[in-house]
């Protein structure tokens, strides 16, 4: 599928409308939604998708949002500007975007929205040090406020992913010149516009949102409160669902929809998605991030790893033939290339290694000057799915020579960010099994990529952690490329410089793109409202969900 989202020249969805309510819709009543704790509810803290659920949809807002077809809408903003409606202006290779801000809109605590939220929310991602990313707006000049209902955000160059900016706002009123108790408060229980407001937090047990009787939607939303019960594991959830203990649960693998899906009392929802269950290969040493990884240093080893594992053979048997064995980082959308990645061939990937110099020893497990090709596969803790393909990736591997122990981490402890120690942020794996490619807020190639693969977006102690270039890896041609569609809304010239990517990330064997995901989401019979949005998390519209009687 290839659809088109443009979002340069753009073709700008509305506001996705909300479902009119039926004789089967009751207002109130309460909904129970399984999900893992997040390490923090600041949506600029952390890219996560624990966070994005939990805060970033349901109490806290943006300027803009994603909907199912994959193009932005307005959500603060009355609409997402353009060139078309005057709403973006290009002279001398500058560009200003003016966003008109909707009005009447309130934090949850009453006071007003404005447009010095945005000007604040801005200042806030270039100066504190805990924020996941800075990525695009480290390319704004500045804002400027000419009322409270504008912001016009100057940038020095082109930024073509303007459109996904400012997906989240933060009250100017409760955070400017607090002092950190406060802030840290807010990463518990963050205040927002959104449908819900966070009322409590009770780390290793749940989250409680209740009904935000100031929110801009007159009727929304239906539920009186949401309750998010904090579980270890997919199977745990799965548990809860089946035993009626909680209504709902989000972002479900494809073995899971297989055995959940014979239950009659609950309902799975579907949509095609962006994102790709990959291995990322960490090109520096987890222990001495300044020097090169001992055995992934190797392109030969990488390349051996990508030639012994079965894609195929893992979406038949462990997905049920569900999936698509992936070929690059982005399966779907205008950007997506016709590029592929090598097919399974072990004895290929012995004889690569026995050319480099990679021998095996007594036990079949290979080294060469003394360094055994011996790897940390780490994952999330919880996910049977993916302990099930770690262990065929053993097994495989070893089978070459290449032998394999898993570490796997809850997923708080993965995705937490810099300051927290963070397995990706700090780089502490040698292979990682883990979700990645577009959506939750990246729909643009230009801010993923950029986020993913400059140089700059390594991690470190030189940017404070800012960044999701997890493998580490390094390449000017890479950036050169990215500045290139960066600073042109030509869509064609931006699709051909990201096929170049994504082919130099192959060539290189940067990752095992193993399989495009789905996107699965279930709920008990009794709730209704949903709609899954592979561009997002599952609760992207839960102002529209309800309980039956």
């Amino acid at each position: 599928m290839r659809r088109l989202v443009l979002l340069a020249v753009l073709v700008i969805a509305c506001a996705p409308s909300a479902a009119p309510p039926t004789s089967a819709t009751r207002s109130g009543g309460t909904l129970v939604f399984a999900w893992q704790q997040p390490d923090t509810l600041n949506p600029l803290y952390s890219t996560g998708t624990q966070t994005n659920a939990l805060a970033l949809r349901l109490a806290v807002e943006g300027l803009v949002g994603i909907g199912p077809d994959g193009a932005p809408y307005a959500a603060l903003a009355e609409t997402i500007p353009t060139v078309a409606n005057g709403g973006v202006t290009i002279s001398g290779g500058a560009m200003t975007v003016r966003y008109r801000l909707r009005s009447g809109v309130v934090w949850s605590d009453g006071a007003p929205l404005d447009a010095s939220d945005v000007l604040f929310t801005w200042r806030t991602i270039m100066s504190d040090p805990r924020v996941a990313t800075r990525e695009g707006y480290d390319q704004i000049d500045g804002i400027d406020v000419p009322d409270d209902h504008t912001a016009v955000v100057r940038y020095r160059g082109i930024d073509p992913a303007y459109a996904m900016r400012f997906d989240a706002i933060l009250p100017r009123h409760l955070l400017d010149g607090a002092p950190q108790s406060v802030f840290d408060d807010y990463g518990r229980k963050p205040l927002g516009t959104g449908p819900f407001r966070i009322t409590e937090f009770a780390a290793g047990d749940h989250l409680t949102a209740e009904r935000n009787p100031r929110y801009r939607t007159s009727g929304r939303p239906f539920l009186d409160r949401v309750i998010v019960r904090f579980v270890a594991s997919v199977d745990a959830a799965k548990a809860q669902l089946r035993a009626g203990e909680v209504d709902a649960m989000g972002s479900l693998a494809e073995p899971d929809v297989a055995d959940l899906e014979k239950d009659t009392t609950i309902a799975i929802a579907s949509a095609p998605s962006p994102t790709v269950e990959a291995i990322a290969f960490n090109f520096a040493s987890p222990r001495d991030p300044a020097n090169a990884n001992p055995v992934l240093g190797d392109i030969v080893v990488r390349r051996a790893l990508v030639l012994a594992t079965p894609k195929a053979q893992i979406v038949e048997r462990l997905l049920f033939g569900r999936a698509t064995p992936a070929m690059s980082e982005i399966p779907v959308g205008w950007a997506a290339p016709a590029v592929a990645q090598e097919s399974y061939d072990p004895a290929a990937a012995r004889t690569m290694l026995e050319k480099d110099g990679w021998r095996p020893g007594t036990d079949g497990i290979r080294s060469k000057f003394g360094v055994r090709a011996s790897l940390r596969l780490v994952s999330t803790t919880g996910n049977a799915l993916r302990e099930r393909v770690q262990q065929v990736l053993v097994d495989e591997w070893r089978g070459i020579g290449i032998e394999a122990t898993i570490h796997n981490v809850p997923s708080s402890t993965l995705t937490a960010g810099w300051q927290a120690g963070g397995i990706r942020k700090i780089g502490d794996f040698d292979a990682l099994l883990a979700n990645v490619g577009l959506g939750i807020g990246s729909v643009d190639p230009q801010s993923y990529l950029a986020q993913r693969h400059r140089c700059s977006a390594i991690p470190s102690a030189t940017n404070n952690g800012a960044g999701a270039n997890y493998e580490r890896f390094c390449d000017g041609r890479v950036d050169q490329l990215l500045d290139d569609a960066g600073a042109t809304l030509d869509m064609a010239r931006r699709a051909s410089d990201y096929a170049q990517v994504l082919t130099i990330l192959n060539e290189k064997a940067i990752a095992i793109w193993l399989y495009d995901r789905g996107r699965y989401d279930a709920f008990r019979t009794r709730v209704g409202g949903y709609q899954s949005n592979g561009w997002d998390v599952v609760t992207w519209n839960a102002q529209d969900w309800f309980v039956r009687g």
